[in-house]
């Protein structure tokens, strides 16, 4: 009986060095979501260094040098299952889904601040009150933001998606203008 006692210990050893009795490992679950800015492009959508996190990816619209504006309004297709859109500050309202840039000063009283989301295509839309003061385009018109799918393998794909005949700027002639913009690939890693 006493060499039962030494054999369960010296059997456990042997199993635990050659990893019986662990378990397996799950699969893969993505850590965060990767994005590189475009290199070309009037009007890009650029990752936002400060208000992004691994998981929580802001990205500006930038336009070009020497153009002048009172607001933008855009439209985003997000495609794939690896991110879905999300408020860009956390202290915002449930649905917020876009933030000021630094471009447009919007002024006292209720702002030309807006964001409506169908399906998975997000129309944000940011503007001055009036058109008598354009700024400079070369500078954050507007910020929106995606989130990682908890639980979604690396790989899953991504994507978003500019719809072109709805991205347009508000001229100071109070006209507006369609605007070609440039977003790059969503990595899920």
């Amino acid at each position: 009986m006493h060499r039962r006692h030494l054999l369960a210990p010296a059997l456990l050893a042997v199993l635990a060095a050659c990893g019986g009795g662990s378990s397996p490992s799950g699969p893969a679950v993505a850590k965060g979501l990767a994005y590189t800015d475009p290199a070309t492009g009037a009007y890009r959508l650029v990752r936002n260094a400060a208000l992004s996190t691994d998981t929580h990816l802001v990205l500006d619209l930038w336009g070009p040098s020497g153009a002048t504006a009172s607001g933008v309004t855009a439209a985003f297709v997000q495609g794939g299952a690896g991110a879905v859109w999300h408020n860009v500050l956390t202290g915002d309202a449930a649905g917020t889904y876009v933030a000021n840039g630094t471009a447009f000063n919007l002024g006292a009283g209720a702002p030309i601040l807006k964001a409506r989301l169908t399906g998975t295509t997000l129309m944000a839309t940011v503007a001055e009150k009036g058109t008598a003061s354009p700024k400079a385009l070369d500078q954050a018109l507007l910020r929106v933001a995606l989130d990682l799918v908890p639980g979604v393998a690396p790989g899953t794909v991504a994507t978003l998606t500019p719809d072109p005949a709805r991205c347009q700027i508000l001229l100071p002639d109070g006209t507006l203008a369609t605007v070609a913009v440039t977003a790059s690939s969503i990595t899920v890693k």
